[in-house]
């Protein structure tokens, strides 16, 4: 499968104005009325016509994310058992760069300030609810 995004040189984040501008400069650079006879740049050109075809037309761009993102977990062979996402939505990963928010949504606290995510996703302040130790102390005959 194309990576249509890969090919105008944009991120999968990027804008229909980002998009835009990648596209017209690469059709430019690459007009084989820039380059007479030139197939490779014949052919570049196509490729760069069709991605922004897809890519300008939010339905279509829709459409190739989704088939695009399940071609990556085919081709991978990834599941969701393997990537430990089982409690994150389809279609979503884990943030490595934020990754006490993925560890947040999975246990329901976030690790740096300890806060527990009620029901309605909002922020009580609270120990550590996966804190054991008064359980093992009373259990061990521990006191403090």
């Amino acid at each position: 499968m194309e990576n249509w995004y890969q090919i105008l040189g944009v991120s999968f984040e990027a804008s229909e104005d980002e998009i835009k501008a990648s596209y017209r400069k690469l059709a430019k650079q690459y007009h084989p009325d820039a380059h007479p006879g030139d197939q490779e740049c014949e052919r570049h050109f196509k490729e760069i016509s069709e991605a922004y075809s897809i890519l300008s037309d939010s339905k279509k761009r829709k459409e190739y994310d989704d088939k695009f993102h399940q071609f990556s977990q085919k081709k991978t062979g990834a599941s969701v058992r393997e990537t430990g996402n089982a409690n994150m939505p389809r279609g979503q990963s884990v943030d490595f760069q934020n990754i006490h928010k993925s560890f947040e949504s999975f246990f329901g606290f976030d690790p740096k300030t300890k806060d527990i995510v009620n029901e309605d996703k909002l922020k009580v302040k609270a120990g550590n609810p996966l804190d054991a130790s008064d359980i093992f102390e009373k259990f061990m005959g521990i006191k403090r």
